[in-house]
């Protein structure tokens, strides 16, 4: 067996099953890394997050931000964003939600309606 296959191989009968090697970054790329954390970790920069939401109701890529969300973190079918669009729906100040968000759930898990 040759020099680079033995060494291969033991790579791979030592290496832990799920580990993965480690990500190279360009030094510009980490660069940017750093003055972003900078950036955000600075207490005078206040972030706050703003729901928003169109006339009509919830544009398409306000759906598919909630749907990467719910992917990401877990389906959660009366998020604050959802409770507050069905809010604005209720009092009629939007025309239209979309359907999977219409009837919300109880802690129960039953529908309200």
């Amino acid at each position: 067996m040759s020099k680079l296959t033995e060494e291969s191989m033991r790579r791979v009968l030592n290496a832990p099953p799920n580990e993965e090697p480690p990500i190279e970054m360009s030094p510009e790329a980490d660069a940017a890394m750093r003055k972003l954390v900078e950036l955000f970790s600075d207490p005078a920069v206040v972030a706050r997050a703003h729901l928003r939401c169109s006339t009509e109701g919830p544009t398409e890529f306000d759906v598919l931000f909630e749907s990467i969300s719910d992917d990401q973190f877990g389906y959660e079918p009366n998020s604050k964003y959802k409770n507050w669009v069905r809010r604005l729906y209720s009092l009629g100040l939007i025309p239209r939600i979309p359907s999977e968000w219409a009837v919300a759930e109880t802690p129960e898990g039953k529908s309200e309606a």
